[in-house]
This record gives C-alpha cells, sequence and structure tokens, in this order.
C-alpha cells in the first residue's frame, strides 16, 4: 500500500515536472515582446523654445515621448505647465509618412544637464537618445566633485588602518583577560 502510495506521488512529481518543463517556455514564446530600439538621436538642446526631429518611427501613427533626467523636466510646445518631475509623458504628435516627427521642447530656465529621450509609437518602433542642455556659462555639466591633494588621501588612509589596528588589538585584549 505505501509503494502504491510513493509511486503515485512520483508520477504526480513528475507529471507536474513535465507539464511545467513543457507549458513555460510555450507561455513565453505566446507573449509578444516589443521590438529593439530602431534609431537613436542626440541633441544639444537650451532653455528655451527646442525643435527637435525625429526619425526612424512607424508611418502615421501618433507618437509619445519619455523624457527623464536630472533636472526640471521639459513641456511641450508652448504650453508651459510648472511640471518639476524628473520624468515626463508627451504626445509629441503623428509621424509623416517616412516614420519621422518633429515637435517643440520648451526647458526651463534653470534646466541643465542631460536628459534621456525615448520616443515611441504603437506599433512598435522606438528611437532612444539624449538631450544635452549646457549651463549658460558653457560646460555641459554642472561640477559635481572636488580636488583633494593626495597628501589627504594618504592621511586618511593611515588613520583608518590605526583605527583598525587599535579595535584589533582591544579585542584580543578583552579574549585574554576572559
Amino acid at each position: 500500500m505505501t509503494t502504491m502510495r510513493h509511486a503515485l506521488r512520483a508520477v504526480a512529481g513528475l507529471g507536474l515536472a513535465l507539464m511545467l518543463a513543457i507549458g513555460v517556455p510555450l507561455a513565453a514564446q505566446a507573449a509578444t515582446y516589443p521590438p529593439a530600439t530602431t534609431g537613436t538621436f542626440s541633441v544639444t538642446a537650451h532653455a528655451g523654445s527646442n525643435r527637435i526631429t525625429v526619425n526612424g518611427l512607424g508611418p502615421h501613427a501618433a507618437a509619445t515621448a519619455i523624457i527623464s533626467g536630472s533636472g526640471p523636466a521639459p513641456t511641450l510646445g508652448a504650453f508651459d505647465a510648472a511640471v518639476r518631475s524628473a520624468t515626463v509623458n508627451l504626445a509629441v504628435g503623428q509621424t509623416d509618412a517616412d516614420g519621422s516627427v518633429a515637435f517643440t521642447l520648451v526647458f526651463p530656465d534653470d534646466a541643465v544637464g542631460v536628459y534621456n529621450a525615448s520616443v515611441s509609437t504603437p506599433d512598435g518602433h522606438s528611437v532612444s537618445g539624449v538631450i544635452t542642455v549646457p549651463s549658460k556659462s558653457g560646460s555641459a555639466l554642472a561640477w559635481t566633485g572636488t580636488n583633494i591633494a593626495m597628501w589627504v588621501v594618504w592621511l586618511a588612509g593611515i588613520l583608518v588602518a590605526l583605527g583598525i589596528a587599535a579595535l584589533v588589538i582591544a579585542a584580543v585584549r578583552r579574549r585574554s583577560r576572559n
């Protein structure tokens, strides 16, 4: 009786494993995955109105753009809403017969940095790119670091090593007392 029970469990487990081995790959193949990016672009913009043209999209389709960056988000056209998030979704218009779309982005006066953009159409075409807004002083990005003299780095390393050595000595002395 117990042998029969073990055999039934083994067959059930084998059947479940077989269903998973066949069913999971079939389910993965049934999903429709978007095609890879069909193009790229790179634009240098400035605070204010910027006309941007993107090629490589599907013809006669509604194009949308997702723009993200560390600075204030741009707005579409002359509509200057107070959008101050890191990511903005925009409906940029209808593509031409050749799959290109032109739209105007308005960056606020304090927009500086690199913005990642992805423009796509419902038929699966997608073009990704970079929009760089340089600072008014002329450099592309704000200074985010500092210059430290090498002797300061060495001194910090030596102090960290001395601190670790002091902790090890204290732990050894505490264990030897107990």
